[in-house]
């Protein structure tokens, strides 16, 4: 990770799938190349986003592997290893090990609810088994439980973290963590799982953005965050106008929960602009109707990506 710089938009890059849910290799090096030829400066596989919690082991490989072999080091990589154990989770750590990412995430163990004190535990034991640069993944409205950010400073203090994905979507909580970093002298890389920062992310002292609607607009997110980084304001405007347009896509969605209508409307747009070749989601996730199809090409139209 030393010789990379790791900020700006990192794409939690979505997990094109056949119809019976195996990885669509082909489409997902299209992906990757559609993001990086757009400027993103890097991705985030196997995460939220990617369904990572829906496909088995063998394809969360089979995806990492591909992105690693095809993003061939032109941008950083972090890949997400989270399992529902501590043990789950080194498991999958150890089997990514060798591919060469920048760097892995975790989340809390899900399904039981953690304690703090466990938490400090599940990370500080993957730590001491796995070599790669590990960030905490917090995202608690899909794990149950939130990282404290006392116990993110604590890790990052004694070197087990690098990094942390704040999803959570409490600001008090991540300026209690940039207090406690500022306090602390500590170093850590702090990225917001959000759509609407990306432009003044840095303004809320973080490095960076993890934002899932740029698997769709990646010249917009990263020339908004380019933007806000050189005080254009002009270019701010500009970017923040496409970000709230891109949102209509998952507003086509007459069912289902908000991460089927995020990841289906993305996954179809995309196959609709000819970058990957099905819009499969994984079961029980929603896919698009014919009907909530009809309503992209307008869209795009309007976000100029026809």
């Amino acid at each position: 990770m030393a010789d990379k710089e790791i900020k700006g938009v990192i794409v939690p890059i979505l997990t094109p799938l056949k119809s019976d849910e195996s990885v669509d290799v082909p489409s997902l090096r299209r992906l990757v190349n559609y993001l990086i030829d757009n400027g993103v400066h890097g991705i985030w596989v196997s995460g939220t986003t990617g369904e990572f919690a829906n496909l088995s082991d063998k394809e969360r490989l089979v995806s990492m592997d591909a992105v690693v072999d095809e993003v061939n080091g032109r941008a950083p990589i972090i890949g997400n290893v989270s399992g529902a154990s501590t043990q789950h989770s080194i498991n999958m750590a150890l089997e990514v090990q060798e591919m060469g990412m920048d760097g892995i995430a975790v989340t809390p163990p899900y399904y039981y609810p953690s304690a703090q004190d466990e938490i400090l535990d599940h990370y500080r034991h993957i730590r001491a088994r796995v070599g790669t640069p590990l960030w905490v993944y917090n995202i608690p409205q899909t794990v149950k439980t939130a990282v404290a950010p006392g116990v993110v400073a604590a890790l990052a203090n004694e070197g087990a973290v690098v990094g942390v994905k704040d999803s959570s979507g409490a600001g008090e909580l991540l300026a209690e963590l940039n207090v406690l970093c500022e306090q602390g002298d500590i170093s850590l890389l702090r990225f917001l799982g959000t759509a609407f920062r990306i432009t003044t992310a840095s303004a809320v002292g973080v490095q960076g953005v993890i934002p899932g609607i740029a698997n769709l607009i990646p010249a917009a997110a990263s020339a908004g965050w380019e933007a806000g980084e050189a005080g254009d304001a002009e270019g701010v405007r500009k970017s923040n106008a496409t970000i709230i347009a891109s949102q209509k896509i998952a507003r086509l969605a007459q069912g289902g929960g908000a991460n089927a209508a995020s990841f289906a409307g993305m996954k179809s747009a995309l196959k609709h602009m000819g970058i990957i070749d099905d819009d499969t989601v994984s079961r029980p996730l929603r896919p698009f109707t014919a009907e909530e199809k009809a309503g992209i090409p307008p869209i795009l139209e309007e976000l100029g990506l026809m």
